[in-house]
């Protein structure tokens, strides 16, 4: 996982100069931006999920012989 600290200090000490350069920072921070709301839509952990869940592990928990 990259350390978007890092990156955001890197472009805050290197601000560009030319047109090309503005263009590529905005690009990069585009990506960062959509990288971060990407990382908050995948739930770590879902009540609707572990409802769909929950009655396959109530019966892996309990099989029928």
């Amino acid at each position: 996982m990259p350390d978007y600290g890092e990156i955001l200090k890197f472009l805050a000490k290197h601000p560009p100069q030319l047109a090309a350069e503005r263009k590529l920072h905005a690009s990069m921070l585009e990506l960062l931006a959509q990288c971060l709301r990407t990382s908050r839509e995948i739930p770590c952990f879902d009540e609707e999920i572990e409802a769909d869940i929950s009655p396959l592990h109530k019966a892996a928990a309990h099989p029928i012989n």
